[in-house]
């Protein structure tokens, strides 16, 4: 049995209850609720409920410690889907598990001296989704519900307009660039996963937010994971996020980032690293991380190492990511 060593983040996202049917699959998402000691000892309780395959799914369970000084309970459980339920089952803690999630209620237990789970979904949604622009705003991808947005901004692929509000990535149509060039920006960047369960790592729901054309900050269905330098809001490839900040796929996520450029001597060198700070769905998952130069996710050819000003990229990488509501505000100086 795997364990995994989970960061409960709540700060700054909105819990909503909800009932299952609102996704193409019902059951994955957070779970919230009671974990039972006992008869008589209970603990707040969270669950991911993960899709992994066909019918399958991945559980992964933390609650809060029993008493002062106790370390957090977590394990992992599994599912399989056998008509309109899915039927829980593992071992953890050496104890045998069982259960189910129907509807938005997920319950199981091992059969032992009370203990157990009694958890309901709910929906988390980021406090920045449907931020609008600023007044002085570049808007890069407009966002109105019930109409394509206009994509006058961009060069390349041949991305599809959609009528939900957000531009679709066509798989391998190419990627889409900015026309305009910027320097130090203030970012916010809203995106849909699509579901595939049947896909892992850098399969999963793959696209990158590419600043100056150079620096990625990945884009990856990377819920439930401990994440790593390739998963969602890693600086690609060479910073990990501090926290797994993920939502579900098929749910609108964002991300709000500070950059600032790299200065540059007039020979070419860099006077100062570029720094970049990403929140994810409200959560600060890279603060003034220093960027030592490109990622390894920079498009292909032989980009500068660095650069002070460059376009905005949102990366083909053969998936149906979308994204809306995109927009920047050029700053006169950014944080560093």
């Amino acid at each position: 049995m795997r364990h995994l060593t989970l960061i409960r983040v709540l700060a700054g996202i909105a819990l909503v209850a909800t009932t299952a049917g609102q996704a193409a699959d019902a059951y994955m998402g957070h779970y919230e609720g009671v974990y039972r000691a006992d008869r008589s000892q209970t603990t707040k309780a969270t669950a991911k409920v993960i899709a992994e395959g066909p019918s399958y799914y991945r559980v992964v369970v933390q609650a809060e410690p029993l008493a002062a000084g106790d370390p957090s309970i977590q394990f992992e459980i599994y599912g399989t889907l056998q008509g309109a339920t899915v039927q829980l089952f593992g071992r953890a803690n050496s104890l045998r598990w069982q259960g189910s999630i129907t509807a938005d209620t997920l319950a199981a237990s091992p059969g032992y001296y009370g203990m157990g789970l009694d958890l309901k979904k709910v929906v988390r949604r980021s406090p920045t989704e449907g931020l609008p622009a600023p007044a002085d705003a570049v808007v890069l991808i407009p966002y109105a519900p019930g109409k394509p947005p206009e994509t006058s901004a961009w060069n390349g692929g041949a991305w599809k307009p959609l009528e939900d509000g957000s531009l679709q990535c066509e798989p391998n149509k190419g990627s889409i660039t900015t026309k305009q060039v910027f320097g130090d920006i203030r970012l916010h960047v809203e995106f849909w996963l699509p579901l595939m369960a049947d896909a892992f790592g850098q399969g999963r729901a793959n696209s990158g937010v590419i600043i100056n054309n150079i620096y990625e900050v990945q884009v990856l269905d990377s819920f439930g994971l401990v994440p790593s330098a390739g998963d969602c809001g890693a600086l690609y490839d060479a910073t990990r996020p501090k926290v797994n900040a993920s939502f579900p796929p098929e749910q609108w996520q964002t991300y709000d980032i500070i950059f600032r450029a790299p200065r540059m001597n007039s020979d070419g060198t860099v006077a100062e690293k570029a720094r970049i700070t990403v929140d994810l769905n409200g959560v600060r998952i890279q603060e003034k991380v220093e960027i030592a130069g490109a990622t390894a996710g920079s498009p292909p050819g032989k980009p500068p190492i660095n650069a002070a000003t460059g376009p905005l990229h949102l990366q083909d990488h053969g998936n149906r990511v979308r994204y809306r509501n995109v927009w920047l505000q050029q700053l006169k100086e950014a944080s560093p």
